[in-house]
């Protein structure tokens, strides 16, 4: 009898070969081969949760059984998805909102009148971005009236997306974030000796979660996007797809919308339908 808890499973190149190109097919996420030991890693999970002892039957019931693909493949993406997150994890974003765009989209909204505004963290894994995004709103737009304040907060990961619709964290998780603000938007408990902080309602409200895979156009998205945050992902893909995943985004953005990316991830050689305007913040041409 085989001791699944404590054998790994080695994957050869035939199966390595067939899931990195499913995986690219479904997600555009590239698995270059010094990524076998990875994906052999964050697999192994899976066979031992099936009772199997080798990538080979693994490969070939999802080849072969349509059900146990259609159940599989959502298991599968959230393996080899990175999730890797902070509270206000390249603070320049969100000093660029604090004293430039926020204050521009108040102006213009004293001329107009349209006091709303959307964005969308495009990848939003465990929460963190987007509960560090509504905080900064909540910091601009609590006190003036009349404002509707909008985040739309996906992944493809639905295991993330479980975890940040939840919003609570440990302690540890937000030693990024002041105290005044830990108190102002967390409840803090206490559990089996561990502190822990959950997001308010208030905070909560403005940000609906859901799951949207990048490369699945159109968006399901009803209205056009002020601000799109597509942070540290599309580092994950080849050219061609990041260049389809640009141009989706330029469709789903408002005219002269705004677009931000990691910090080592740029648009240059890849899309020239947007402006940029330094630390990887990119304006929308017309």
């Amino acid at each position: 009898m085989v001791d699944f808890k404590s054998s790994i499973a080695t994957i050869h190149d035939p199966e390595f070969k067939y899931l990195s190109e499913m995986i690219y097919k479904m997600t555009g996420i590239v698995l270059a081969d010094h990524k076998k030991i990875m994906l052999q890693s964050r697999l192994n999970i899976r066979l031992r949760n099936h009772g199997m002892s080798n990538f080979e039957e693994y490969v070939h019931k999802l080849k072969m059984d349509p059900q146990f693909r259609e159940a599989e493949i959502p298991e599968l993406i959230n393996r080899v998805t990175t999730n890797k997150t902070d509270f206000f994890r390249e603070q320049h974003h969100f000093d660029f909102l604090k004293e430039t765009y926020l204050p521009m989209i108040e102006a213009e909204a004293q001329k107009n009148g349209h006091k709303k505004i959307t964005i969308w963290c495009s990848a939003s894994s465990t929460g963190e971005e987007p509960y560090s995004i509504a905080i900064t709103l909540l910091e601009h737009f609590s006190l003036k009236s009349g404002w509707i304040l909008k985040i739309l907060a996906s992944d493809i990961d639905t295991n993330v997306l479980q975890i940040a619709k939840a919003g609570i964290y440990r302690a540890d998780r937000l030693e990024t974030v002041s105290e005044a603000w830990k108190n102002k938007y967390f409840i803090k408990s206490e559990k089996d000796g561990n502190t822990f902080y959950e997001a308010k309602p208030n905070l909560k409200s403005i940000i609906e979660f859901k799951k949207i895979n990048l490369l699945e156009f159109p968006y399901p998205i009803r209205e056009k996007i002020d601000l799109v945050f597509c942070r540290n992902v599309i580092i994950y893909f080849d050219k061609p797809t990041q260049k389809t995943i640009f141009s989706n985004f330029e469709e789903v953005l408002k005219p002269f919308g705004y677009l931000i990316i990691g910090h080592s991830e740029t648009m240059f050689g890849i899309s020239d339908h947007f402006k940029f305007l330094g630390h990887t913040i990119y304006q929308k041409k017309i």
